[in-house]
């Protein structure tokens, strides 16, 4: 978690975030909140990126974690896209420079640093 919150949560959230995305009980309530604890510019997924298949061509199986209100699970970033449908969800490539937010009521986001 430290590893995300550090590169994509504001520096004034990223402890609070940290512990509420470790631990159960506040998990789904933070993951449907975080968009707006975002720093940088995250982009809403479009065109072929909008599809597993799309996302995998462009950024290869690429493994992480995947975390929603019930607990995480290892997956690719394709998985996650996949799984994260409709729900508010996570996924952190294991790299760190590629996040994926899911939101049931809007977009899913694309967080990128290099």
């Amino acid at each position: 978690m430290q590893l995300f919150t550090g590169r994509f949560v504001v520096a004034a959230k990223q402890r609070q975030i940290g512990q509420r995305l470790s631990t159960a009980a506040r998990r789904a309530e933070t993951l449907a909140t975080l968009a707006r604890w975002l720093g940088g510019a995250p982009t809403p997924l479009t065109g072929a990126d909008q599809s597993p298949a799309g996302l995998e061509a462009r950024f290869g199986a690429m493994p992480g974690v995947y975390l929603d209100g019930a607990g995480a699970r290892r997956t690719s970033v394709a998985g996650a896209l996949e799984l994260g449908r409709g729900q508010d969800a996570l996924f952190i490539g294991d790299t760190g420079r590629l996040a994926l937010l899911a939101q049931a009521d809007g977009p899913t986001l694309l967080c990128m640093r290099l």
